[in-house]
C-alpha cells in the first residue's frame, strides 16, 4: 500500500513538504473523513497511474484497512484501474478539498454487486478552503469574464486567487460595481485545468492609481462553489505552488 502521489508527488513537484501540515496520518481520523464521504454520498474523481482521464465514483464502504468503490462502466477503464499500482482520488467534503492515493485495486463484491476493493490510504491530504492562501498568477494569465446589467460583457484581470475568493483589477468608470453586489456566472479559464463558472460577492473596492489611471481593485468572495469547481480550483492553486517553487529554485 502506498500514497506517494499526494499531492501529485510533492517532492517531484518541488514543494518540499509545502503541504505537510495538511496531511492526515492517523488511521482513525482518515477513516472518519472517508466514512463521511460514504454517509453523505460524496462523489470523488479517480484516475490511474499515468492517466489524466478522471471518472466520478462513489465510495461504498470503509473498513479499518480496506475500502470499496464503484466499478467503472467502461471495461477499458476497469482494466486500466486493475493494472495500475495505485488509484488517485480527488474530491471535496463540505468546504474541504481531499486527496489520497491507494492500491492496487481488486475485483470484489459489495452487497451482492460488483465493486473494487482497495487498501485504505496511509494518509490523506485534507484542506479547508479557508486554508488556501491567496496566490498571484503570472501577470496576464488569468482573467474573469462576466456581464453587468448596464455595460454588458466585461473582462477583468485577476490579481490574486485563493480557495475563498479572488481580487480583480478593472477601470472604475467602466466597471460599475458596488460592495455587496453579487456578480453571477463569472467565467474563468484556468490554464491546463479548464473553465469554471463562479458567483462572486463584492467584499471591498479600493483605488489602485499606481497601476493605472482610474484603476480599482475589487476583493471578491466565492459564493456556493460546487464540488466540481472546488476540485478544479484546488488543482490550479497547487499548480501555481509548483510553478512558483520551481521558479524560486531556478533563481537560486
Amino acid at each position: 500500500m502506498s500514497d506517494e502521489a499526494i499531492p501529485n508527488e510533492p517532492e517531484k513537484a518541488g514543494l518540499d513538504g509545502f503541504y505537510d501540515k495538511f496531511l492526515i496520518h492517523d488511521v482513525g481520523e482518515i477513516r472518519h473523513h472517508l466514512q463521511r464521504l460514504v454517509t453523505e454520498r460524496g462523489t470523488m474523481t479517480v484516475h490511474s497511474d499515468g492517466s489524466t482521464d478522471s471518472l466520478p465514483i462513489l465510495l461504498l464502504e470503509v473498513a479499518k484497512t480496506l475500502l470499496w468503490i464503484d466499478v467503472p462502466n467502461s471495461r477499458q477503464t476497469l482494466d486500466q484501474w486493475l493494472a495500475s499500482s495505485q488509484l488517485h482520488f480527488e474530491g471535496s467534503l463540505n468546504s474541504a478539498a481531499m486527496r489520497f492515493s491507494c492500491g492496487p485495486a481488486q475485483l470484489a463484491d459489495h452487497e451482492r454487486r460488483p465493486a473494487l476493493k482497495l487498501p485504505a490510504p496511509a494518509r490523506i491530504l485534507y484542506m479547508q478552503r479557508r486554508e488556501f492562501v491567496r496566490r498571484e498568477p503570472p501577470t496576464g494569465t488569468l482573467s474573469c469574464h462576466f456581464k453587468l446589467p448596464i455595460v454588458g460583457a466585461m473582462d477583468a484581470t485577476i490579481r490574486d486567487i485563493g480557495g475563498g475568493g479572488l481580487a480583480i483589477l478593472a477601470l472604475r468608470k467602466a466597471t460599475p460595481l458596488l460592495v455587496g453586489d453579487v456578480v453571477e456566472a463569472c467565467r474563468i479559464d484556468l490554464p491546463e485545468i479548464g473553465e469554471i463558472d463562479v458567483n462572486l460577492l463584492i467584499r471591498h473596492i479600493v483605488d489602485r492609481p499606481h497601476l493605472g489611471t482610474d484603476m480599482m481593485q475589487a476583493g471578491c468572495e466565492f459564493v456556493d462553489l460546487s464540488p466540481t469547481v472546488q476540485r478544479k480550483l484546488f488543482r490550479y492553486l497547487m499548480q501555481l505552488d509548483r510553478d512558483q517553487m520551481s521558479h524560486r529554485r531556478w533563481d537560486e
